[in-house]
Order: structure tokens, then C-alpha cells, then sequence
């Protein structure tokens, strides 16, 4: 009895345990619902955002994709435009050179036919003057008794004189012509070659002064005692002048190299915590490669700009160093690179050599370059330094005439002081400091005044006319042209001047009476 209720305890315990078990398993498995359901209703709303996150991307990229393409059709409408101004603008400037090009031929044309019709005068001359022989010689074996010697003689004589009166006519008229046609085409070519060069107006870098910073840039570059000035005005040989007020540091010095020497050490001075007279020192060596560094591409950059070959290095140094001189404001360098520019485009026209025309304009001016201790001209040291590095004959005589010390010995040199003039009297191409515009208005009046017979002279138009009024009972209209050239001698001689001065005489008699009524 025992063993069965054992038994049936056991199979009630069973049960009982079987029973808990399946409420923990359907527990857990209704958990495992819930959490599965959790899952895929996270899943589902993760999915739902990333899918309106991508929507939201990919409507920003395709927005920034638009604007892009928008921005890009823009960039290429506007280049397009410009394109096309550009392209309107060349074909308005081929238009106008074939116009000056048929001008020209048309030109050429009429003077091949008018040589022809010159030709043919002259034949014609020639036939005449052989029936005239003919014809005077028949008349004076019939109505003298000349020997056949003297009749010769005498119809020579006749001849000759006809022939002379034929040829005075015919060389004084193709003169007219000639002066009357060169003037022009000179115009014509001249417009050509300004239109055709990059003329600019550059402004000399300042190389005298400049503003102190602040108070503490100013020390550093006094310092201890104004011991950092002088050693800079000792290494540089440049003279310095501080305004402590205004905080102005001036450079006096006459080689312009020097004050850009001393300029680029005070540069320096701006990044150095202590400076002492031997960071000066350091300084300023720095700063003499750095100068000749700038130098030697200001050169390399010209000859490579006029596509010059076989340029000698020295001779590139110096070349480069035309860009630390000024001429009334105008910068050497650019000055030289615009001359041969025009000197170029001028034989490109006349049929000459260009890269020797750009060649001889580069170094016209190349004396200017050499140091100032030397006592010569700029044309002697220009002549001295190419005639040492072996340049050709051309450009020797182009530097030594282009100031008119000496004849102008080939066209290329013509060319070149013609390129010269029109590069320095350009409108804003030079300019002057107001005591030498002052010096050289009273110069230009002086000259004037000192001849006995003038009045009163003006020196107007910023000095480039003159105005003389002469003393009327004094002068007659012979003395005032001798007057008006005396004064432009002189002025040539005495005066430096850009560009050319208009001198004008003004001689005006004026007698005045008057008529009083009468009385009765």
C-alpha cells in the first residue's frame, strides 16, 4: 500500500512538474513572442527612418546636383558670352587691319600707276627731246651760218637746260608726293603698333620710404642706442632717416639697388624677436641674394617675354637690373621691354629683322644699368658693355644714336629711337616731382627772356609749349623765325625735357586812334 501511494505521489509529482513546465515554456515562449514582435516593429520603424533618411539624402544630392548643373550651364553660358565679345572684338580688329591692309594695297597700286604714268612721261620727255634736237638743229643749219661745231654746242646747251627745268619738276613733285604720303603711312604704322602692343602704364616700386607698424617694429630697428641703423647704413651705404612722430623711415641713397637692399633687410627685421648689429649683418647678406635672385628673373623674364636666344648671363644681370631705375617716374625695365615691343612691330611692317628690332629696343638703355660711381654717359657704358659681350653692329649704333649723338647708321636704329620717343612722350608713361616740373618751367621761360627783343614768355600746357611775345617795332616776320629756332636750340641743349615743347612766337602790332565829334 505504501509503494502505491509512493507511486502515485511520484506520477502527482510528475504531473504537477510537467504541468510547470509547460506554463514556464509557454511563458517563455510568449515572452519570445513579444520580444520578436519588439524586434520587427524596431526593425520596421529602423527601416522606415533609413528610408526617409536616404529620401531626404538623396533629395539634398539631387538638389545640389541641380544647383551644380544650373551653376555649370551658368559658367558656360557666361564664358560663352565672353567668347563670343572676344571673338566679335578680333574679327573688329582683323576688320580694321584689312581695311588698312586694302587701304594700303590700294595705296601701292595707285603709286605703281602713277610710276608707270611717270615712266611713260619720261618717254615721252625723252621723244620730245629728241625731236627737239632734231628739230632745232634742222633750223639753225637753215637760218645760220654756225659751223656745225657750235651749232652742236649750242643746241646741247638748249637741251640740257630743258632737260634740267624737266627734272627739277618731276624730283620736286615726287617729293610733294613722297612727304605727303610718308607722314601718313608713318601715322597709319605707328597706330598699328600701339594697337598691336600691351602698352601699360607701371608704377616704380617705392624704394625710398615707407610706415613703421608699431612702436616695437620702430625699436628693433633703431635699437640699443641707434646701433641697428647704423649698421644697415653702413652695410648698405644707404642713409636712413626715422620720424619718430609720424613713424616714417626714409632711404636716401643714389643707387637704387642699395635702397632695395636696405628695404628688404628692414622687411627682414619684422620676423626676427632680437636683433642685434649681427642679425643686421645676417640680414643684409640674406637680403643681397634675395635682390640678385629678383634681379636675374626680372632679365630672364624679359628675354623671355621678346623671345630673345643667346643672351649672355652677365649680360641678363644686367638687363635686370634696369628694373631698380627710373627714368621721370618711368621704369627702365618696362620702358626697354615696350620699346622693343614697337621696335618690333615696326619692322615686322618694313620688312626688317624683328628679333633684331626687339633685341636693339631691350638694350638701348642698357648703360643706365651700370653703376653711377663711373663717369660716362649711359650711351658710353652702353657701348662699352655690348661692344664686351660681342653684340652685333646694329645694336651698337642703335645705342649710340638714339639720342642723336651720332648718325643713325641702319633702319633698325631708326626704328628703335622712333620706339623710344613714342614709349617715353605716351600719356602717363612719365612723370616729375613738383620742384623739378617748377625748375624746368623756369628754364624753359629763361631761355626766352634772355634775347632783348622778347616781351613776355608762358610756359603753358604743363610745359610742353612755350609762348614768346616779341617786342612788335623791335622784330619783323624774318628775326622771328631766327627767334623761334634760337629758342629751340637752346632748349634742346640746356633743358631735359620728355616728350617735345612747342615753341610759339607771338608777334602782334596794334595801333589804335580815336575819332573825337567835332564841335560847331
Amino acid at each position: 500500500m505504501a509503494t502505491i501511494l509512493i507511486v502515485v505521489l511520484l506520477l502527482i509529482a510528475i504531473g504537477a512538474g510537467y504541468g510547470f513546465r509547460a506554463k514556464k515554456h509557454n511563458e517563455a515562449l510568449a515572452q519570445a513572442r513579444d520580444a520578436a514582435e519588439k524586434i520587427i516593429e524596431h526593425e520596421q520603424q529602423k527601416t522606415k527612418n533609413e528610408v526617409a533618411e536616404y529620401e531626404k539624402q538623396s533629395t539634398r544630392e539631387t538638389q545640389q546636383y541641380q544647383e551644380t548643373i544650373e551653376q555649370e550651364l551658368a559658367d558656360d553660358l557666361h564664358d560663352n558670352q565672353r567668347k563670343e565679345a572676344w571673338i566679335e572684338q578680333r574679327m573688329n580688329m582683323l576688320n580694321q587691319k584689312k581695311e588698312i591692309l586694302s587701304n594700303r594695297a590700294d595705296a601701292l597700286a595707285k603709286k605703281r600707276q602713277n610710276l608707270q604714268q611717270e615712266r611713260e612721261n619720261v618717254r615721252t620727255t625723252l621723244s620730245d627731246a629728241k625731236n627737239l634736237i632734231a628739230e632745232r638743229w634742222n633750223k639753225l643749219q637753215e637760218v645760220s651760218n654756225l659751223k656745225e661745231q657750235q651749232a652742236s654746242e649750242l643746241v646741247l646747251k638748249e637741251t640740257e637746260q630743258d632737260v634740267k627745268r624737266s627734272r627739277d619738276e618731276f624730283v620736286n613733285n615726287a617729293q610733294t608726293e613722297l612727304e605727303s604720303s610718308c607722314e601718313r603711312e608713318a601715322e597709319d604704322l605707328i597706330a598699328l603698333a600701339m594697337e598691336h602692343s600691351d602698352v601699360q602704364s607701371v608704377q616704380a616700386e617705392n624704394h625710398r620710404s615707407f610706415i613703421a607698424e608699431n612702436a616695437e617694429y620702430l625699436g628693433k630697428l633703431i635699437g640699443n642706442s641707434g646701433q641697428n641703423v647704423r649698421a644697415i647704413e653702413a652695410l648698405t651705404g644707404v642713409d636712413i632717416v626715422i620720424d619718430d612722430q609720424e613713424k616714417e623711415v626714409i632711404l636716401n641713397g643714389y643707387d637704387p639697388v642699395h635702397r632695395a637692399i636696405a628695404m628688404e633687410t628692414m622687411e627682414m627685421i619684422k620676423t626676427e624677436k632680437r636683433v642685434v648689429p649681427d642679425t643686421i649683418e645676417r640680414l643684409v647678406n640674406k637680403a643681397n641674394k634675395v635682390i640678385d635672385q629678383q634681379i636675374r628673373k626680372y632679365g630672364e623674364d624679359a628675354v623671355r617675354e621678346l623671345k630673345l636666344k643667346y643672351v649672355a648671363p652677365d649680360l641678363i644681370k644686367f638687363i635686370g637690373r634696369m628694373h631698380f631705375r627710373t627714368s621721370y617716374g618711368q621704369n627702365i625695365l618696362e620702358h626697354s621691354i615696350e620699346t622693343a615691343k614697337l621696335a618690333g612691330i615696326f619692322a615686322v611692317e618694313l620688312g626688317e629683322d624683328a628679333t633684331l628690332a626687339r633685341r636693339a629696343g631691350l638694350l638701348h638703355d642698357i648703360g643706365k644699368s651700370i653703376d653711377r660711381d663711373i663717369e660716362a654717359t649711359h650711351v658710353e657704358l652702353g657701348i662699352e658693355l655690348t661692344t664686351q659681350f660681342r653684340e652685333s653692329p646694329v645694336i651698337i649704333n642703335t645705342i649710340a644714336s638714339h639720342h642723336g649723338d651720332v648718325e643713325a647708321q641702319y633702319v633698325i636704329a631708326d626704328l628703335v629711337e622712333a620706339a623710344d620717343a613714342i614709349s617715353g612722350a605716351r600719356q602717363g608713361a612719365r612723370s616729375e616731382s613738383v620742384a623739378d616740373y617748377v625748375q624746368r618751367i623756369k628754364s624753359l621761360e629763361g631761355i626766352a627772356n634772355k634775347h632783348p627783343e622778347v616781351k613776355e614768355s608762358y610756359a603753358i600746357q604743363a610745359g610742353r609749349e612755350l609762348r614768346v611775345i616779341v617786342q612788335p617795332k623791335e622784330t619783323n616776320d624774318e628775326t622771328i623765325h631766327s627767334l623761334a629756332t634760337n629758342v629751340k636750340n637752346q632748349i634742346e641743349e640746356d633743358v631735359t625735357y620728355p616728350g617735345q615743347v612747342k615753341v610759339t612766337v607771338v608777334r602782334k602790332l596794334e595801333i589804335v586812334e580815336y575819332v573825337e565829334k567835332k564841335q560847331a
